[in-house]
């Protein structure tokens, strides 16, 4: 039996409510995130216990199996969520950049060209997360550029994590998955 969000288009499934043959994809969900109850956007997901075990590793990569700076990351994730209007991702990716120590008045430039305008690779990923998610064509020099920067590696996981985060972001404004009660909604940038 599912759980009733309200306002959503989707209720949550618990554990106990998981098919037996995808628990272990659920528990993996809740231990690769250091959590103890799933979050909404999670639990919305296991709506198809599939696509649950077979979205999240993707995710657990591009968040925690690569090398880029947890910042860096986090502004990337920040420029998908702000892009598309995604609340929800917009609020949990605000709390992970505090917690890391991302630069406040970065936060405050998040979706600008003040940002994309940082030196180095801050300005070139925020702005390839901004144009891939507008789905705008990427120069062959910013390849480069990102290729140089990151590795072939680094670029397809960069690229990789701004598609993840975009169908993310899509999913949860679809469904209108809801924001915990315990977060603090900071408004979007532009």
């Amino acid at each position: 039996m599912t759980t009733k969000l309200e306002g959503s288009r989707l209720g949550r499934v618990e554990r106990e409510d998981c098919p037996a043959e995808y628990l272990d994809a659920y528990d993996e969900v809740l231990r690769t995130r250091g959590m103890e109850k799933m979050p909404n956007v999670f639990a919305l997901l296991a709506n198809s216990p599939g696509a649950l075990s077979t979205v999240c590793p993707v995710g657990a990569h591009v968040r925690y199996g690569t090398d880029f700076d947890d910042a860096l990351r986090e502004f990337v994730i920040l420029t998908v969520a702000q892009e598309l209007r995604c609340t929800y991702e917009w609020v949990h990716h605000h709390v992970v950049a505090k917690k890391i120590g991302a630069s406040e008045d970065l936060l405050k430039k998040i979706g600008t060209p003040e940002i994309e305008a940082e030196p180095g690779e801050l300005g070139l990923a925020t702005r390839y997360a901004r144009m891939l998610t507008r789905n705008e064509d990427i120069p062959d020099g910013m390849v480069d550029a990102l290729k140089a920067a990151f590795g072939i590696e680094g670029f397809v996981d960069m690229t990789v994590m701004i598609g993840y985060y975009g169908m993310l972001a899509r999913f949860i404004n679809t469904v209108k998955i809801p924001i915990e009660p315990e977060y603090e909604i900071p408004p979007f940038i532009v």
